[in-house]
């Protein structure tokens, strides 16, 4: 059975709307169409706080980007509603101790994002959602036809401690980061590739999934310098139940690692990770 949904969500797809148009993180054909529909000063805003608001695969997670971005592309409720909470949290101190400080910032950039929700629904949820709709089928035949998630969980040797992983597709993400689990069961992808590729970047994060459940008990996923052994884990995975891998350039030397360490497949997820952190560590 296949394990990956995929959605189009108007909320999720309106966060990473409002970071696209607004240059954060995003810069791309989608930024030029509909920036010129917002006043200036509102992009400025979100521009001015671009760091804190966004993140890069390995490197950096802006300061807000838990609480502005990926709590809210959740969806549990809408933006707009998610919002107007937020500045009511942020009014009355009610903010966790660690953003206290950035108080002022989120009541500005919530109050942008309040702002332009409705337009964003009643004048250009429709197209995109239609964009993405007509994007689904193709490549979830190739995750139902390949057998991929049961493959998958097979060279792992670790299952979704949930029923299904969700894929939410957005329009807007081209160029910038994306793969973005905003929740245990969630990731955020972008349309532009080929449905093949994105068998293959979906693939991926789906392992990237299966490693959450397989290391939990390590250190990985805690800290950035574990990002490039996790990534080069997952592609050695994938290269395990696809033949091949078609992204992640930089870290085909982790895979090759793992295939000159593993090459009668008796090592599990837990004594690959070690070795190769061991390893990479000490190559510093």
């Amino acid at each position: 059975m296949n394990k990956i949904r995929f959605t189009a969500n108007k909320d999720t797809n309106y966060v990473f709307h409002m970071l696209s148009v607004s240059k954060c993180g995003y810069n791309n054909v989608y930024s030029d169409q509909y920036a010129p529909l917002y006043p200036q000063e509102d992009l400025a805003v979100l521009k001015a706080h671009e760091q804190l608001i966004t993140v890069c695969g390995g490197k950096h997670c802006g300061a807000l980007y838990g609480i502005f971005v990926c709590e809210a592309a959740c969806a549990k409720t809408s933006a707009k509603d998610y919002y107007t909470e937020l500045m009511r949290k942020a009014d009355g101190n009610d903010l966790p101790l660690a953003l206290s400080l950035y108080r002022e910032v989120i009541l500005k950039l919530a109050a942008v994002m309040i702002k332009h929700y409705d337009h964003y629904v009643e004048n250009i949820w429709s197209a995109e959602r239609d964009r993405i709709t007509q994007y689904i089928p193709a490549v979830e035949a190739l995750f139902e036809n390949n057998r991929f998630t049961e493959r998958a969980e097979a060279a792992v040797g670790s299952t979704l401690p949930r029923e299904f992983f969700t894929a939410t597709l957005v329009t807007s993400v081209e160029n910038g980061a994306e793969a973005i689990d905003i929740s245990d069961e969630q990731d955020v992808f972008g349309i532009e590739r080929s449905p093949l590729d994105a068998f293959y970047f979906i693939g991926h994060e789906y392992i990237i999934y299966l490693l959450f459940e397989a290391l939990k008990e390590e250190n990985a996923f805690k800290e950035l310098n574990t990002w490039n052994i996790t990534e080069g884990l997952a592609e050695y995975y994938l290269k395990q139940v696809l033949g091949d891998t078609r992204f992640f350039k930089p870290q085909e030397k982790y895979v090759l690692f793992f295939e000159q360490v593993n090459p009668q497949m008796q090592f599990n997820a837990v004594a690959l990770y070690k070795k190769g952190f061991k390893f990479f560590s000490n190559a510093r």
